[in-house]
């Protein structure tokens, strides 16, 4: 498949067949993450491949306590109405559902940064834009993910709330003090078929030669 294609229907999978993913496929799916870009080359990535039920649950269940606190903030109290081409309230409600059913998902994966192997300034005033920069070169790497999963017909799903209990969820799986978690990405065979995504036409966030409309 072009690539182009991939891209246009990568949509975030919230639902997943029970059908086991193979091991050799997530090894395939993590290498090709590890062909991502990223600063001084120091390939910063951790990758936690969770299969066990019991830890899959307790590590749904960090989720779903950090979610709730974020749904609860009052920040959200000044929440804008969104543009109705999002399809927010849909959106939501898928993403209700994978939340509910986070632990069926067959595989999570646990993406973090390693902030110890970097070759970035940790002294004076550039030590502020350390951890920045690692993490800009996390991303990349979780896209390739996606991208190489999507490839082989493997849904996923990029999450983040789990970060807000982050120190729970190293706990529960053994992590070492100099890492941090970036995103958790629940993973299987999508129950229904890709599909495009939706999104605003990119000629309303396109400006040429300064702050300008097209």
């Amino acid at each position: 498949m072009d690539v182009l294609d991939l891209m246009r229907t990568q949509r975030s999978v919230k639902r997943f067949k029970p059908d086991p993913v193979p091991d050799d496929d997530i090894r395939t799916i993590l290498t090709a993450a590890t062909w991502a870009p990223n600063g001084t080359n120091a390939q910063p990535w951790e990758f936690i491949v969770i299969k066990d039920a019991d830890l899959k649950k307790k590590i749904a269940d960090i989720y779903r306590e950090g979610l709730q606190f974020l749904l609860d903030h009052p920040r959200r109290q000044g929440f804008r109405e969104p543009d109705k081409r999002t399809f927010f309230k849909t959106m939501m409600r898928k993403s209700q559902y994978l939340r509910d059913h986070l632990e069926d998902s067959p595989v999570l994966i646990i993406v973090a940064m390693n902030k110890e192997k970097d070759n970035l300034p940790r002294y004076g005033v550039l030590k502020a834009t350390r951890v920045e920069a690692t993490y800009t070169s996390i991303m990349p790497c979780v896209q390739n993910l996606m991208l190489a999963a999507r490839s082989i017909g493997i849904g996923t799903c990029l999450t983040t709330a789990i970060t807000i209990l982050e120190e729970d969820a190293k706990i529960a799986l053994g992590m070492p003090e100099e890492t941090q978690i970036i995103a958790l990405i629940p993973m299987g065979y999508p129950a229904d078929d890709f599909k495009p995504v939706t999104r605003i036409p990119a000629e309303e966030f396109t400006h040429w030669d300064g702050w300008q409309r097209a």
